[in-house]
């Protein structure tokens, strides 16, 4: 799956999908020539094809649903799923069918984990985000039932290309907590003020269809204490 993510990244930093609009380093379009030949040799995990991108799933027992802003959809080989947790990543569905669904987006990845129940004293702060990545915040943006944060650094750990900024958000969805984490290509204006924007079209994406969607009886369980923020933004949620 690192294998995977890298071939998407380097999709992503080309940006030459019928004009993305991202900027790009030096030698880019080369890279991405060699990156769009690697990406559609790839086969599925199990030796076949890959499987179709998604429209939308449901985590964690249909408490939420994910689905992204208009042309882009989830890598349905990293979904995961349990009674009271969920993963998944989100993508431009044009890259992710290998250009036979969708159209042209502007190239991100947005991984959205499900963690346990909570309230909105359970929020993190910007700051806090900010510590639990070892990163500068940029600038952060407190709500009522959400927070996200824009980290000066860490990003490019993420696939190869990326830029160093990202986002992260965390926010209730009824009395889920879930986080997001948006990475885009180095340079992308998503990776700088314009990924604020972004990352709540996703946010609402979700509350959008968690609402709509029929929800499970549940009994409600204890309130998990200590590491909720790596419970929301665990890179080891990728499949390797």
């Amino acid at each position: 799956m690192r294998n995977l993510l890298c071939a998407v990244g380097v999709l992503l930093v080309s940006g030459c999908l019928a004009g993305a609009p991202v900027s790009n380093p030096d030698g880019a379009e080369t890279e991405a020539r060699e990156g769009l030949t690697a990406f559609f040799a790839r086969s599925g995990p199990s030796g076949g094809p890959r499987k179709p991108p998604l429209a939308r799933v449901s985590l964690a027992g249909g408490d939420v649903v994910v689905a992204g802003p208009d042309g882009y959809c989830v890598d349905p080989s990293t979904r995961r799923t349990a009674p009271e947790r969920g993963f998944a990543l989100i993508a431009s569905c044009h890259i992710l069918s290998g250009g036979k669904a969708g159209r042209p987006v502007v190239p991100m990845l947005v991984t959205v984990t499900v963690g346990p129940r909570g309230d909105s004293a359970d929020l993190p702060t910007p700051k806090a985000l900010a510590q639990a990545a070892n990163a500068k915040l940029l600038t952060g943006k407190t709500s009522s039932d959400r927070v996200a944060a824009h980290l000066a650094s860490g990003g490019d750990a993420m696939f190869d290309g990326s830029d160093p900024r990202y986002w992260r958000a965390a926010f209730l969805q009824g009395d889920r907590l879930v986080g997001l984490a948006l990475y885009a290509p180095r340079g992308s204006a998503l990776a700088g003020d314009q990924g604020a924007a972004m990352i709540t079209r996703v946010k609402d994406r979700i509350a959008q269809l968690s609402a709509s969607s029929p929800q499970r009886r549940v009994t409600p369980a204890q309130k998990p204490t200590g590491g909720l923020l790596g419970r929301l933004f665990n890179r080891q949620d990728l499949p390797q």
